[in-house]
């Protein structure tokens, strides 16, 4: 018999793995991006292909250890620091 905690767990598994699967997909539509991306909340780790790197199981183990620190939290999106990314790539704020 499963408790409601375990079934909470599997939905935000699965809502990770929808997510990683939307990042390569994303990466892969890029023209001459030939790099993996995982992008989850906030977080995001791009990896250039290499045959020394196992990029399915490097991606499992960031994603369980994100989880394991940081629990559900690591779903969620800091719109500030995105704000703030996009204001140094354009330059900063201009008045």
């Amino acid at each position: 018999m499963t408790d409601s905690s375990s079934e909470k767990d599997h939905s935000v598994m699965s809502e990770m793995a929808g997510e990683l699967m939307a990042a390569k997909m994303d990466a892969a539509a890029k023209s001459g991006g030939m790099t993996h991306l995982m992008r989850l909340g906030s977080f995001q780790m791009e990896i250039v292909p290499s045959k020394h790197i196992d990029v399915e199981r490097l991606f499992k183990e960031t994603l369980a250890d994100l989880y394991e620190k940081f629990g559900e939290e690591v779903l969620k999106i800091n719109t500030a620091d995105i704000i703030a990314k996009k204001q140094t790539e354009m330059g900063g704020m201009h008045g």
